[in-house]
């Protein structure tokens, strides 16, 4: 028996609902980020983003997993990073407008939804209150993503004092 349209959006509307980047707020709240979002399939290992290229899009997973990956060629790849349900990728270019920094792959059967630079402006431009609360989670993740990095970079100091 296939899935209705209804079942599969109220499937996206939980996860997204469930997402620390939507938390706070009302259901009424994220019916406009339900309305601009675009859904995207992946199998694994297919190209999500790629490092360099331009882009502003913002991506959440709804479900799986990906790899973010700095430099790969065929034989290595070098990750720095997994994500999963509910964690989103592509804000340093929502941020910023420069080229990505790094390249991510489905790491699994992956679902996502997609949100584009100018649609989610549109939607703090005209509730600000809305905005304040998505990019103070914004904030909180990209502040401990920041300080994993730090914590990261300190053991990598650290090994190369003792060699």
């Amino acid at each position: 028996m296939g899935r209705t349209g209804g079942s599969v959006n109220n499937e996206r509307t939980t996860k997204m609902r469930k997402a620390y980047l939507f938390r706070n707020l009302a259901p009424a709240e994220l019916e406009p980020f339900l309305k601009i979002a675009r859904y995207r399939s992946y199998s694994p290992n297919e190209v999500v983003i790629a490092e360099e290229e331009t882009g502003d899009d913002l991506f959440l997973i709804l479900s799986g997993s990906v790899r973010v990956i700095k430099g790969r060629s065929e034989e290595y790849e070098q990750v720095i990073g997994m994500l999963r349900e509910g964690e989103f990728f592509g804000e340093m270019a929502l941020i910023d407008r420069m080229p990505r920094s790094a390249s991510v792959y489905a790491h699994e059967p992956l679902k996502l939804a997609i949100f584009g630079h100018s649609d989610l402006r549109n939607i703090f431009e005209k509730n600000p209150a809305i905005g304040l609360k998505v990019v103070t989670a914004f904030a909180e993740i990209l502040s401990q993503r920041l300080r994993n990095t730090n914590d990261k970079l300190k053991t990598l100091l650290f090994l190369e004092r003792t060699f």
